[in-house]
């Protein structure tokens, strides 16, 4: 079922996007003057052409976004799945070999240092 919309909802909806327009101007609004000061240093004087020069650059700044915007919704062909990895073939390792001594073999070392017979 749809949610019905009262008067109210209307007039919140319209004030949030009212505060949201006017923060982005205020946002905005540096960026703007500083476009200003630029066109007063390009040799703009006049009052109308010192806002309608920034208000040039800010639409052909939009204008260049919407066209990016547009480039990437194209649909490019999807990457071919990758190939199947085959396992290598490796030999069978030979079976474990005990890496501790025993304890013969441990006091046959230690006889050995002991008599001076150096491996």
């Amino acid at each position: 079922m749809r949610k019905r919309r009262t008067p109210f909802d209307l007039i919140r909806s319209v004030l949030g996007t009212g505060v949201l327009v006017v923060a982005l101007l205020f946002q905005m609004l540096p960026f703007f003057l500083l476009l200003v000061v630029m066109a007063y240093a390009m040799g703009v004087t006049g009052g109308a052409m010192l806002v309608i020069v920034p208000v040039l650059l800010l639409a052909m700044i939009f204008a260049a976004c919407g066209l990016a915007a547009k480039r990437t919704r194209r649909r490019y062909p999807a990457w071919p799945p990758p190939m199947r990895r085959r396992a290598r073939r490796r030999p069978v390792r030979p079976a474990a070999v005990a890496l501790l001594k025993t304890r013969a073999e441990r006091y046959q070392e230690l006889r050995d240092v002991m008599r001076g017979v150096w491996r």
